[in-house]
C-alpha cells in the first residue's frame, strides 16, 4: 500500500512541479528504493548539482557496493590525468649480438612490451588485418639492416609483471573473451577464437581450429548443438595455462561457428606467431621462439642490448574512448597498468590502483573505497555513490572534463547506453558509464538538464529481485527526472 501511495504522490508532485518548474528528485530516489523488487537489494544513490555544489537527492550514499564496469571511470580518468591524451605505449626492439655485413644477426632479437593494448585490436583494425603490424615490424627490421636471425626471438613482458588477472575475478570469467588480463605484451585483444562445426541438435560440437593456433592446447568440452540462435557456451581456463574447458550450447547446423575466449599466454604467443610470420615471408630465424618467463638464466640488462626501433601504439585518448564507449575490460586493465607504470616504473594492477588513489585523493574521500581492478570485473570492488560523485565533480572542475565526458556513452544514442532512455527525456542528456554483473546494475556519469544545469550522479543496485532489463526500466524514471530538472 505504501508503494502505491508513494507512486500517487510522485504523479501528483510531477503535475505540480510542471506548474512551478521544479522537480523533487528525492521523490524519485525514494520511489526506486522502496520498490518491491528492491526489498532485498543493497542500493546506493546520489545526485549532485555540479555548479551549486549541492546534493539534490541521495540514499545510502556512503554504502560501498560492487559497481561492475562503472569502475572504469577511475581507471580511464586517472590515465588521462597522468599520461595525457597523446601518450602512446611503445613496443621496443633490441638485438643481443652482432649484425654482420650481409644482414645476419648473430644473436637474439628481443621484443620488449610496453603495455600497448591496441596492438592488433579489432577496435583499431578491420577484420582480417589485425596481424598487419607484423608486416610493419618486418619492414623495420630490414630497414635497420637485419635480414636473418641466427639466434632466438624472445618476447619480454616483465615490466608489467605476471600476475595474470586481478584479485576477485571469477573462474567462470577468466576463460572467456571479456575475462582477459592485461600485461606488458597484449595483441589481438588477447583473444583466442575457437571455430566449431555444430551439426545436429543434441550432438557434441567439433572443434575445427583456433586462431591463433596454440601449441599443445588441451581443450576438453561437452558443448552441444541446440535449436538456438545464441551462443550459450562458456570457456573456462586460467592465465598461462593451455588447458581449457568448454560448457554450454551453440546454434545447430553451423559449418564454422566462432566462440571467443581468452588467449592463455600473450607473451609467449607473440613470439611464436611473429617467428612463424617471419619464416613465411622468407626471413630465417634459426633459434627458438620463447618468452622471458621461460629463460633458464637471468636475461641481460636492456642497457647492455642494442636498441634498434620502437613500434608506437594508439593514442591514449582513443583507447579511453573505446574503453568507455564499449566497456572493453582489457583496455581498462591496460590503462590501469600504464598508470601504475608511469607513476612507479612497474605496470601492475597493484601499482595502478595505488596511483589512482594518489591521483584522486584531493577530490575523493578514500574511506570505504576499495578498488581491486581497472575494469570492474572483480567482485571485490566496493564503491559508493558518493565516491563516484566526488570523482565526477573533481573531473568537472579539471582540464580533462570535456575530453573525458566525450568518451562516455550517451543515453538513447551510442555505446552501452544506446537503448537506455531511448526516445525519452533522458536521451542525449545523460553521459555515463554503465556496469553489469550477475545481480549488479550500475550507472554513473553526467547530466545536462533541460534547464541547462550540470549534474553528476551514481546509482548502484545489488541483489535486486527482477531481471536486469526490468531494473533498468525502473532506473529510467530517475534518469528522465534528472534530465527534466
Amino acid at each position: 500500500m505504501r508503494k502505491y501511495r508513494l507512486f500517487f504522490f510522485i504523479i501528483l508532485a510531477s503535475l505540480c512541479n510542471s506548474l512551478i518548474g521544479q522537480i523533487n528528485l528525492q521523490d524519485y530516489v525514494d520511489y526506486f528504493t522502496s520498490d518491491q523488487v528492491n526489498k532485498n537489494a543493497s542500493i546506493t544513490i546520489q545526485v549532485i548539482d555540479l555548479d551549486s555544489d549541492s546534493v539534490l537527492a541521495q540514499a545510502n550514499e556512503h554504502t560501498s557496493l560492487m559497481c561492475a564496469s562503472t569502475a572504469k571511470l577511475f581507471s580511464t580518468s586517472s590515465a588521462i590525468k597522468l599520461l595525457g591524451n597523446n601518450y602512446r605505449a611503445q613496443t621496443r626492439f633490441y638485438t643481443y649480438g652482432i649484425v654482420d655485413s650481409i644482414g645476419v644477426l648473430h644473436g637474439d632479437l628481443w621484443i620488449r612490451g610496453g603495455g600497448d593494448v591496441g596492438l592488433g585490436s579489432k577496435y583499431f583494425n578491420e577484420e582480417g588485418t589485425e596481424f598487419n603490424f607484423m608486416s610493419d615490424w618486418l619492414d623495420s627490421l630490414k630497414s635497420h639492416g637485419i635480414k636473418r636471425i641466427n639466434g632466438r626471438l624472445i618476447t619480454d613482458a616483465s615490466e608489467f609483471g605476471y600476475a595474470g588477472v586481478p584479485d576477485g575475478w571469477d573462474w567462470s570469467d577468466m576463460g572467456n573473451y571479456y575475462g582477459v588480463g592485461a600485461s606488458g605484451i597484449n595483441f589481438f585483444d588477447n583473444t583466442l577464437k575457437y571455430y566449431f562445426h555444430t551439426g545436429n541438435p543434441g550432438e557434441k560440437v567439433k572443434l575445427l581450429a583456433t586462431v591463433p593456433e596454440i601449441p599443445d592446447l588441451f581443450f576438453q568440452h561437452d558443448i552441444k548443438a541446440e535449436n538456438t540462435r545464441r551462443d550459450l557456451s562458456y570457456i573456462y581456463g586460467s592465465p598461462f595455462s593451455n588447458v581449457r574447458f568448454g560448457r554450454g550450447s551453440l546454434p545447430a547446423y553451423k559449418d564454422s561457428f566462432c566462440v571467443k575466449g581468452s588467449m592463455p599466454d600473450p607473451e609467449l604467443q607473440l613470439a611464436i606467431d611473429f617467428k612463424s610470420y617471419l619464416l613465411a615471408n622468407s626471413f630465417d630465424v634459426n633459434g627458438e621462439s620463447t618468452a622471458n618467463r621461460f629463460l633458464s638464466t637471468t636475461h641481460p640488462s636492456f642497457d647492455s642490448l642494442s636498441f634498434i626501433f620502437s613500434y608506437t601504439g594508439e593514442k591514449l585518448i582513443d583507447i579511453v574512448n573505446k574503453t568507455n564507449l564499449y566497456s572493453v575490460n582489457l583496455f581498462a586493465e591496460g590503462l590501469l597498468n600504464l598508470t601504475g607504470y608511469k607513476y612507479s616504473g612497474f605496470g601492475s594492477t597493484k601499482s595502478g590502483i595505488n596511483a589512482v588513489y594518489k591521483l584522486i585523493r584531493k577530490d575523493v574521500d578514500l574511506s570505504g573505497l576499495s578498488l581491486k581492478d581497472g575494469s570492474g570485473l572483480s567482485r571485490k570492488n566496493a564503491v559508493s555513490a558518493s565516491h563516484f560523485c566526488q570523482l565526477l565533480k573533481g573531473i568537472y572542475k579539471s582540464d580533462i572534463y570535456h575530453d573525458f565526458k566525450a568518451s562516455l556513452s550517451v543515453a538513447g544514442n551510442k555505446g552501452t547506453l544506446k537503448y537506455v532512455c531511448r526516445n525519452q527525456k533522458g536521451a542525449n542528456r545523460i553521459y555515463a558509464k554503465s556496469g553489469t554483473l550477475s545481480n549488479v546494475k550500475a550507472y554513473s556519469g553526467y547530466v545536462k538538464t533541460m534547464s541547462g544545469k550540470n549534474l553528476a550522479f551514481a546509482v548502484i543496485a545489488n541483489n535486486f529481485n527482477c531481471s536486469k532489463s526490468q531494473i533498468v526500466k525502473k532506473m529510467e524514471r530517475l534518469f528522465n527526472a534528472m534530465a527534466s530538472y
